[in-house]
């Protein structure tokens, strides 16, 4: 049995050597993880249980609902995304959610999840911007008596402060 962890390093062109489009899709039914399953026993590979390991299931002939291993390669996001919105099949976030439950109620869980006390975004006339009135916690440096936002201190200045003695 091939890793997954290794078999994700090959190329992608290695990768898809067993795909053959020109049969049909077999729509089985069942979902992703199925369809993983299907895959790793026709490669002789073994399934990506974690998320974390950026491996996902491919569909080759662009029918997400297709479980011919034939048809399925493994990859990562970005390639699923690039093949996704190279073939008009890629769905924004935002697009499914109004789809799924309305624009109205997409709208009011955005003007409700925006509006959270210190939040640093807010929700107008139909868009997210960037609220300047949020506060945001500031901190000061020690050495040189400089203030900024605390993750920007902790992030770069605390390491380059030019006043802190060795």
């Amino acid at each position: 049995m091939k890793q997954i962890e290794q078999f994700i390093l090959l190329e992608k062109t290695e990768r898809q050597m067993h795909l053959d489009l020109s049969e049909q899709c077999i729509e089985r039914g069942g979902n992703s993880t199925v369809h993983q399953g299907i895959l790793a026993q026709y490669l002789d590979t073994d399934i990506p249980f974690q998320r974390k390991l950026d491996i996902h299931l491919c569909h080759a002939c662009h029918n997400g609902k297709c479980s011919n291993p034939k048809h399925l390669y493994w990859g990562t996001s970005k390639e699923n995304v690039h093949d996704a919105m190279q073939n008009g099949t890629f769905t924004h976030a935002w697009e499914s959610t109004v789809k799924k439950y309305g624009l109205k109620a997409a709208l009011e869980h955005i003007r409700i999840t925006c509006f959270k006390k210190g939040n640093k975004y807010r929700f107008q006339k139909g868009h997210i911007s960037w609220n300047k009135d949020a506060k945001m916690k500031t901190i000061k440096c020690p050495y040189c008596e400089k203030e900024g936002s605390a993750n920007n201190m902790k992030r770069w200045h605390f390491d380059n402060c030019n006043r802190i003695s060795l």
